[in-house]
Parts: C-alpha cells; sequence; structure tokens
C-alpha cells in the first residue's frame, strides 16, 4: 500500500522565514606577549582620572613602566585588582619602575570603583578601548561576556604588562577566566631587571 500521502492531512510546522547566520570564524584574543614591541598610544589630557606622577612620554623614557588595565565592570574582580595596584606601587619604585592604570571608564567610574580615595599612581581614561584594543585585550569579537558569567559589558580583558625603556614588554600577565592574582615577584623581577639593563647600556 502506498503511503505517499498518508500524512498529508497533518500539518507542517512552521519554521522561520530567514536564520541568522551562525559565526563560522571567531576571531580571538591575540594579547601582546614578552618580546614584542608596544605600539604607540598617547595619554590626551582630558582623559586623565588623575595625574600623580603621570609620564610625560610613554616613549623614550628611561625608566620601566608598568601598564596596567582595569574595567569598573569586573565587579569585585575589579576591587582586588584595584588593591594588588595599590599594594604594588610603591614596591615598583622602589625597583626603578612607574605604574600607569587604564581604566575603560571615565573618572565618575573611577572614582566609585576607587571608594573615592586617592590613588598614588596615574590613572588615564582608555576611551573606547583604544589602547586596550592596542595590546590585544579587547576585542568585539570574543567579547569577556561570552566566557566570564556577571560581567554583562564589553570590556578588556585584565592584563599587566612591564615596557622596558625601550617600549619592549619584558613581562605579561593576561588572566582570561578572571582567576589569578597579580604574579608580584615575577613582575617585580622584571622591572628591577629592566631597570638596570638600560642604566648598564647608559
Amino acid at each position: 500500500m502506498s503511503i505517499t500521502y498518508r500524512y498529508a492531512d497533518i500539518s507542517p510546522e512552521i519554521l522561520p522565514e530567514r536564520f541568522n547566520a551562525p559565526t563560522l570564524r571567531r576571531n580571538k584574543l591575540a594579547p601582546l606577549h614578552t618580546g614584542d614591541v608596544t605600539p604607540d598610544f598617547s595619554l590626551p589630557a582630558a582623559q586623565v582620572i588623575n595625574a600623580a606622577g603621570l609620564p610625560e612620554d610613554v616613549h623614550g623614557r628611561s625608566r620601566p613602566l608598568v601598564v596596567a588595565f582595569i574595567s569598573f565592570h569586573w565587579n569585585g574582580y575589579a576591587e582586588k585588582r584595584l588593591q594588588e595596584l595599590r599594594d604594588l606601587h610603591a614596591d615598583i619604585q622602589v625597583m626603578g619602575g612607574d605604574l600607569l592604570v587604564l581604566s575603560d571608564e571615565d573618572n565618575t567610574f573611577f572614582n566609585i570603583l576607587a571608594n573615592k580615595q586617592p590613588v598614588p599612581f596615574p590613572v588615564v581614561w582608555d576611551r573606547q578601548h583604544k589602547i586596550a584594543s592596542q595590546f590585544g585585550i579587547y576585542s568585539t569579537t570574543d567579547p569577556i561576556w561570552d566566557r566570564i558569567s556577571g560581567v554583562n559589558e564589553d570590556v578588556p580583558t585584565p592584563g599587566i604588562f612591564v615596557l622596558n625603556p625601550d617600549g619592549k614588554i619584558v613581562f605579561d600577565s593576561i588572566d582570561l577566566y578572571f582567576e589569578k592574582n597579580i604574579p608580584v615577584r615575577d613582575l617585580l623581577s622584571a622591572v628591577y631587571a629592566a631597570g638596570h639593563k638600560s642604566e648598564k647600556a647608559a
């Protein structure tokens, strides 16, 4: 017996007329690492949140520079990272370096994060994540909220870098999954070594 028309009286499923194309290729973050040369970036005066110790020129410096990124939208992790940086600042200076913190939000949000307490290091607003993108820790194609629950904003991935006076990265720490503390000993060793190498070269 033919069953060609056996189910002809059953209504077909209604299917949407159009499907969103699946993402076939996703560009993952590509952070800069030790050995890479940092890109040129500027610190516009209008974006300075805290000018204490702000370097006149990021490039061509005589001292190593620790560049740390922070986001108000990292929630509890942001508070923890800011405290780590507070604790580290004096030791970085003792080792011959300076600290620069780049915030993905302006002074209003940063002051909330800092609990309205002054910070002893320079902080600059990284408007539109421009510098974070140059360091490879921000990309719209690999958002944090797609891998970390509780973070709902488009923000950079936690990253901290030590630059020698020539602008070369001599230390990096990228925390993709918000599970690491800053490796203090390794960071400070890198600052010390970079500073003393430049003194010998001079």
